[in-house]
């Protein structure tokens, strides 16, 4: 029985060491092409799409605008389109792209983008917005953009007129003072453009109430479409590692099965493994955990600690209903836009971590006697990469299939087969000690002796 567990753990150690490494490559090539944020652009998109369908045209173009500006995005990239992939915010909260697509609107964010503020505009419309309210709006903030614009042109060119550089400079001084004074003219006609909207109130809430329902729905899309391109990835990979390090599920089972020396430094070698792919294991849940102590850690206040330590992040939390969670209890008190930026910078030095854990699993792995990288600059089954490509084909297929359930998949096994084993040790453990212990009148006596009759 021991025995069959131990080729069991063996098999399952080796498939879970080589999903980890999986998992390691899936993490790091979704975080190189921003996954997230690019399923997230997609979700936004498509969700103006469905609000405003008949209205609304380059809908991408005004959620990549959104997505990557800096109220949202907390990338360091400089905003060059070599650096667009990387721009877009990984996460969002409705009142911050409501906010964001409003300023496009009335010309207070990117004036110069015509067909983005009409774009906004429009999408505002179809929300229940007024029309000719958001218009008049842009026009007076423009107006007053144009206007001070054209002051400062003409002062700059009244300056450069001057030949004296004293009186030049002279005269530079008075025209900042009267720039700055106009500056605030563009301000007082802002601020009375703004007031101007949000005197429609009950418009703009019926409007932010309809946008929060459709981007709920969003943020559930970009969930499922992330987990299914990572699980897309995560095949590819199984493909990769299995052809490209020769992994026959057959050949590897018949190994564990009949090399007893090799199977029992395997299963020597199991609970250092599963230590160290609890380690790598850390899910999103734990990210999501580990960011928000450490941004608790850094408030000063500690009233706001304290409600901190109160929100409670469950297994299913999105990094979305974290974030609602902590506003909620804070209560406005506090701002939390650099919240999604602990995240971020948690889940980067997580990843670090489970590159040198796995150095670590790959250290004790190689212990075990079974080579997961074949040595010695040959194949395993050759010289060439082909050799005996054609007998092992069915085996690494089968590989593929058994990688693609993932490390987690992998780990449970372990861990479960693992306390199978030590419950049946115990148990066997058990039965010998009763057998020591009974008297002799209880054991069963042997079968009488048959003593065949003499011949004559």
């Amino acid at each position: 029985m021991l025995d069959s567990l131990d080729t069991l753990i063996a098999f399952v150690l080796i498939m879970l060491v080589v999903s980890l490494l999986i998992t390691i490559a899936v993490q790091m090539v979704a975080a190189a092409l921003n996954l997230r944020g690019l399923n997230l652009l997609n979700g936004l998109s498509n969700t103006f799409t469905l609000i405003a369908p008949d209205v609304v045209r380059d809908t991408k173009e005004l959620a990549r605008c959104v997505l990557k500006g800096r109220l949202l995005s907390d990338s360091f990239l400089p905003d060059w389109p070599i650096f667009r992939w990387w721009r877009h915010t990984t996460a969002m909260r409705p009142n911050e792209i409501f906010d964001a697509i409003h300023r496009i609107a009335i010309a207070k964010k990117l004036p110069d983008d015509e067909n983005l503020r009409q774009n906004a505009q429009a999408l505002l419309v179809a929300l229940g917005m007024d029309r000719q309210t958001l218009k008049d709006a842009a026009d007076e903030i423009l107006g007053a953009q144009k206007t001070v614009q054209g002051f400062a042109d003409a002062a700059n060119k009244a300056v450069q007129a001057v030949s004296d550089v004293k009186v030049r400079n002279q005269v530079q001084t008075v025209l900042d003072a009267a720039t700055a004074k106009v500056g605030t003219y563009e301000a007082e006609v802002v601020a009375v453009a703004e007031k101007a909207v949000a005197a429609a109130a009950t418009s703009i809430d019926a409007a932010y109430q309809k946008f929060q329902y459709w981007t709920g729905i969003c943020q559930e899309r970009v969930q499922q479409w992330f987990a299914m391109h990572t699980r897309i990835i995560t095949i590819v990979f199984a493909f990769v590692f299995a052809f490209g390090l020769q992994l026959d599920t057959v050949e590897i089972f018949k190994l564990v099965s009949s090399n007893k020396a090799v199977r029992d430094q395997l299963v020597a070698q199991a609970g250092a493994v599963q230590a160290q792919a609890a380690r790598v294991l850390g899910d999103s849940n734990t990210v999501l955990k580990d960011a928000l102590k450490a941004w608790s850690a850094k408030q000063t206040d500690p009233a706001i600690a304290t409600l901190l330590a109160n929100v409670e992040v469950k297994d299913t939390d999105t990094r979305e209903a974290v974030q609602e969670k902590v506003a909620k209890a804070l209560g406005g008190k506090t701002p939390i836009d650099n919240f999604d930026a602990m995240v971020n910078a948690t889940a980067t030095q997580r990843l670090k971590e489970q590159a040198g854990n796995f150095s670590a699993v790959k250290a004790d792995f190689e212990k075990t006697g079974f080579d997961l990288f074949p040595r010695d600059n040959h194949f395993r089954w050759g010289k060439t990469w082909s050799d005996g490509f054609n007998e092992h084909l069915v085996g690494m297929l089968f590989s593929v299939g058994l990688l693609s359930l993932g490390a987690p998949f992998w780990y449970n096994t372990l861990k479960n087969l693992m306390s199978l084993k030590s419950t049946v040790a115990q148990n066997i453990t058990k039965e010998q000690d009763q057998a020591q212990k009974q008297p002799d009148g209880d054991k069963p006596k042997p079968p009488p002796t048959v003593v065949p009759p003499n011949q004559h």
